[in-house]
């Protein structure tokens, strides 16, 4: 962050909050500590404004690669607790 402030940076997205509305957030953040409850406790520390996007895109250059990268993820995502 501060080699990205040196060069004129004045905003960085720390992305990724639980997908929740911002008075449910402030509501809860002291008593969960699921998913990303404990990362948006830790970004609240800095200050910043909750900002909602469309989120990240995918640029495939492998095809089969990408077919077999996703169906890993959601193997790994069915094997977490809670899923």
């Amino acid at each position: 962050m501060r080699w990205a402030r040196a060069r004129g940076c004045n905003e960085y997205d720390l992305w990724g909050v639980p997908d929740s509305e911002e008075d449910a957030l402030e509501a809860n953040f002291t008593d969960r500590s699921d998913g990303l409850w404990g990362v948006y406790r830790f970004k609240r520390g800095f200050g910043g404004e909750l900002r909602r996007s469309a989120g990240p895109w995918d640029r495939v250059y492998l095809p089969g690669m990408y077919r077999l990268y996703s169906m890993l993820v959601r193997y790994m995502g069915e094997r977490e607790p809670g899923h």
